[in-house]
């Protein structure tokens, strides 16, 4: 019988993948219950293949020669199952692959059997790492080979070596190419009579060393060990620097440091027991977007059977110190329960995001959540929302790593999706302390009070009431003070609620300012005075500091710019920009409205909520003249001058209708 086929085109038009398989042979037939019936098939592959063919004429990855099979399935009332391979190879992925005769079979009670050697000539690793995982970047000429001898009867007998011969491996991501720097590879399984013997070597100047034996016995008859199967062992890890593992890390973060693991494996096949310890120093954690910066780590553990004990664990961020103590629960459903204390810890170290915080905190790690719980101070923050994020990709876009030199990679493969992300349970209560600043928006000033942070799926929420101290928010081109001040946290940690007074300092007549509710994104500001007045008015006193009336047109100028300013939203003017580059409060020019028109220009700063100093002069005078004003209280005020005119003024005003 000649059963020629060749499986079609899988996938894309132009990346698909061919199965070819040539056979000629004949069944076997056999009476079960006077009917005749196949009981098996006899004959010889001359030909299979398997081809993935992004282009034409590329050699296919698996190209067996021919070879003789024997399949026996026996009939239903006499089941004999058997396969019989000959002696045979086949190219494999730039490989060979040879084997001796194989056979498979059950006995009469339904027990398999195998007896099966084969071996894997040095075999290059990049392309099958690139095959499963295709963006991830791997490259490198790594070649390993293989050898296996399986056999079930009399007694099981088992021995499979996975072993470097050379190269190394790479990979390759956005901030470059990373090599292994590997000198030694080897995983081995033997197992004979019942005893089953694991070693394994893996060695690299960047990777680290990882070494190490486990033996588990099992009863007579018994091809695999069970759950309750004894097992004993010894495990070494050593990292020289940990920031060759920063490939296997979500994006943006980096590792650094020393780390060894020295153990003794016992117990039983599912729940080994660990004594030994680990130590790591110089470790350090970083990602630059998120402002994370952690430096000069050291861990102290020992493993005491299913129980690690943390004795110590340090780190410093900025001039602070984090601390961590307690213990954690190995097995197959690990968890740890930890005691922190921070101080003076920077927890984010963005431009726009500064948190420098004190306190304590238990933490409780689970296969599937991690939850935080404690009390902080804030010693020092920042929260500036005028930044914003830094630019973001949608979600549906996917990073792809740039491909090693020589794959070829396949579109119609599948992206891998990320790991699993470990919910976050925070549940903290933070004192703002006094050195916590607001700025955006033209807000600038400090908070105080207390916040309860959580983290409802998976999103930091803060929740809380704190008040402003002080502080100044910047409008129509003037500085105003800040009075009063609510900043209601609601959820969203970059979009509080707003309900601000803000008035002029340097007005003794009347009391005028702004009033800022909302969301910080969204604000709304209105103008208020003390007594009341209309808007124009209100508007004149708190860009000119006095009255509508006798208005020329150069003020009238000027608050046509501010009602602008009123409807343009947040973003600030040329004047304002040089205003804020020089370190003035106030820059104006005026022209008189009489015959001659007379020029001049004033600046001024406004040094504190009382004292006021000015410079005023005219283009057409040869001096100027300084002013320096004390206020008193609301309606009395102390003017001197001196310059161009010389001059005390005690002014009380008082406003009638």
């Amino acid at each position: 019988l000649s059963t020629p086929s060749s499986a079609g085109p899988v996938g894309r038009r132009d990346d698909h993948t061919a199965l070819h398989l040539q056979a000629q042979g004949g069944f076997a037939h056999g009476k079960d219950s006077d009917a005749e019936l196949p009981t098996g098939w006899q004959g010889q592959i001359s030909e299979w293949s398997v081809r993935s063919a992004p282009a034409t004429g590329q050699a296919p990855w698996w190209e067996g020669q021919a070879v003789n099979l024997a399949v026996d399935w026996g009939t239903p009332s006499t089941p004999a199952r058997s396969l019989r391979l000959s002696a045979s190879q086949a190219q494999l992925a730039g490989s060979t692959l040879r084997w001796g005769p194989i056979l498979w079979r059950t006995t009469a009670t339904g027990e398999p059997q195998l007896d099966a050697e084969l071996s894997l000539d040095p075999v290059p690793v990049a392309p099958w790492l690139a095959r499963l995982q295709p963006d991830f970047g791997w490259g490198g000429d790594l070649r390993v080979g293989l050898q296996a001898k399986i056999h079930t009867h009399p007694e099981m007998q088992t021995e499979v070596v996975l072993e470097r011969h050379s190269g190394d491996l790479q990979v390759t991501d956005d901030t470059g190419t990373q090599a292994l720097s590997l000198n030694t590879l080897r995983l081995a399984l033997n197992g004979v009579d019942g005893q089953w013997t694991f070693t394994q070597a893996i060695a690299g100047q960047n990777l680290g060393v990882i070494s190490g034996a486990m033996v588990a016995r099992t009863g007579p008859g018994v091809r695999w060990p069970r759950a309750d199967t004894p097992v004993q062992g010894v495990l070494e890890l050593q990292v020289a620097q940990l920031g060759a593992w920063g490939t296997w890390l979500p994006a943006g973060w980096r590792l650094g440091g020393q780390l060894r693991v020295s153990a003794g494996v016992a117990g039983l096949w599912a729940t080994p027991q660990f004594t030994g310890a680990i130590q790591g120093s110089d470790l350090s954690a970083r990602h630059v977007l998120e402002g994370v910066n952690i430096t000069d780590g050291k861990v102290d553990v020992v493993l005491d059977g299913s129980i690690a004990q943390v004795k110590h664990i340090s780190a410093r961020s900025g001039n602070g110190t984090l601390q961590l103590q307690g213990q954690a629960h190995l097995g197959p459903a690990p968890q740890a329960q930890l005691h922190m204390v921070l101080d003076r810890f920077q927890l984010l170290g963005r431009v726009d995001r500064r948190l420098i915080t004190s306190g304590q905190a238990q933490l409780s790690l689970r296969p599937d959540a991690l939850d935080l719980k404690g009390q902080w101070r804030i010693d020092e923050g920042l929260i500036d929302f005028s930044r914003g994020d830094a630019p973001t990709l949608a979600s549906d876009v996917r990073v792809v790593r740039a491909p090693s030199p020589g794959h070829t990679p396949n579109p119609a493969a599948p992206l891998p999706g990320g790991p699993p992300r470990i919910p976050v349970h925070l549940d903290l209560g933070v004192d703002l302390g006094h050195q916590l600043r607001l700025k955006g928006r033209g807000l600038d000033t400090a908070l105080q009070g207390a916040l309860q942070v959580s983290s409802p799926g998976g999103v930091v929420q803060v929740h809380g009431t704190v008040q402003t101290e002080g502080g100044s928010y910047k409008a129509y081109g003037q500085k105003l003070t800040i009075d009063r001040g609510l900043v209601i946290f609601t959820g969203d940690v970059n979009n509080p609620r707003l309900d601000i007074e803000a008035t002029r300092p340097d007005t003794d007549e009347v009391r005028v300012g702004v009033l800022i509710t909302g969301p910080a994104r969204n604000p709304r500001v209105r103008l208020f005075s003390d007594p009341d007045m209309a808007d124009v008015d209100k508007l004149s006193w708190l860009v000119l500091g006095r009255a509508s009336d006798g208005l020329g047109g150069t003020d009238i100028a000027l608050l046509q710019r501010a009602a602008v300013a009123l409807l343009s939203g947040e973003n600030e003017g040329v004047t304002d920009q040089l205003i804020r580059f020089i370190g003035l409060d106030q820059l104006s020019v005026r022209q008189s409205d009489g015959a001659v028109k007379d020029t001049s220009v004033s600046v001024g700063k406004q040094l504190s909520q009382r004292w006021f100093i000015g410079y005023e002069r005219s283009l057409n005078a040869t001096e100027g003249s300084w002013q320096l004003i004390y206020r008193i209280a609301q309606r009395i005020t102390l003017r001197t001058q001196t310059g161009h005119e010389n001059a005390a003024d005690l002014i009380w005003s008082w406003r009638w209708n």
